[in-house]
């Protein structure tokens, strides 16, 4: 694959959450959290990795919400729906494997029940960031179809999960209309701040201090269960999103790849399927062989 460059960032509209002062205080702290490499001892590693992915959850969000517009007035609607349905399925992910396995082994291990909190902030938004990958996923459907269409490499949701998601609560998203740019955006609007609130507030449940009352085997445990979970996923839109929304340092310390992996099945095989989803997210030059030194 060729070096190639993401699409340039839109500017933010009028009364975008993103310009908000409390919004930006917390992506200061995360960003500041995140910095530097991995920590050499487990219990401080935990709060440097989470920050990083939440930053990276959170600026795929943001970037899905600037790039709404370009994506029409482009005509580029199949690769920006792509992109954007990825950075939704990615934070339902993240919280769906704290919710069910993460942190109640880490109450199991340590007796505390800190992480209980972080699960119950995680009700003030589900329903919308769930609503909001229904909402994707329907828009993809009604786009013109062609030989040339590719299918989402997200797995679709279950019957029992759509039946979940009470969509009247979320009069913004019409699902019986083509994607409608700020009708996304007003629905973004209503839960992206406490999203970021639970996200930054998180961190300080993952304190050096804290982490230590799990132990090396509860921390094991978890490591375990984290890595083959990840491995679960289709790398066509993990390990893509991931390499093309994080810098190239950073990224080989979050996803300890075998180098054959790294350089020759990421940049030669997954990368270029989906490479026009990529194009909306910051670093889509760490998909190519170059990029992956």
């Amino acid at each position: 694959m060729a070096v190639i460059q993401s699409h340039p960032l839109p500017a933010h509209p009028a009364g975008s959450p993103f310009l908000v002062t409390e919004y930006k205080e917390i992506m200061i702290h995360l960003k500041k959290m995140a910095e530097g490499p991995r920590p050499i001892r487990w219990q401080d590693g935990w709060q440097w990795e989470m920050s990083n992915v939440h930053v990276f959850l959170i600026e795929m969000i943001e970037r899905s919400y600037l790039f709404a517009e370009y994506a029409v007035e482009h005509d580029d609607l199949a690769n920006f729906l792509g992109y954007a349905e990825v950075a939704f399925f990615q934070v339902y992910n993240h919280h769906a494997g704290e919710e069910e396995f993460i942190f109640p082994t880490f109450t199991k291990h340590s007796k505390n029940n800190v992480w209980t909190q972080n699960i119950t902030e995680h009700h003030k938004f589900d329903q919308a960031l769930d609503a909001t990958w229904l909402y994707l996923r329907a828009c993809q459907a009604k786009l013109p179809s062609s030989p040339q269409t590719l299918k989402s490499p997200v797995p679709p949701p279950t019957p029992e999960f759509e039946q979940s998601i009470k969509l009247s609560s979320f009069p913004q998203l019409d699902f019986t209309k083509p994607f409608n740019v700020q009708s996304f955006r007003n629905h973004i609007d209503g839960f992206i701040l406490p999203l970021t609130r639970h996200l930054r507030s998180e961190i300080d449940t993952l304190t050096p201090d804290l982490m230590d009352t799990i132990g090396v085997e509860g921390e094991k445990e978890v490591r375990t269960w984290l890595i083959k979970h990840l491995r679960s996923y289709d790398p066509s839109w993990f390990l893509c999103s991931t390499f093309a929304s994080v810098p190239i340092v950073k990224c080989k310390q979050l996803l300890q790849l075998p180098l054959f992996v790294r350089r020759l099945l990421l940049p030669f095989v997954l990368a270029p399927k989906f490479r026009g989803y990529w194009l909306y997210a910051p670093y889509p030059e760490n998909l190519t062989f170059s990029g992956t030194a």
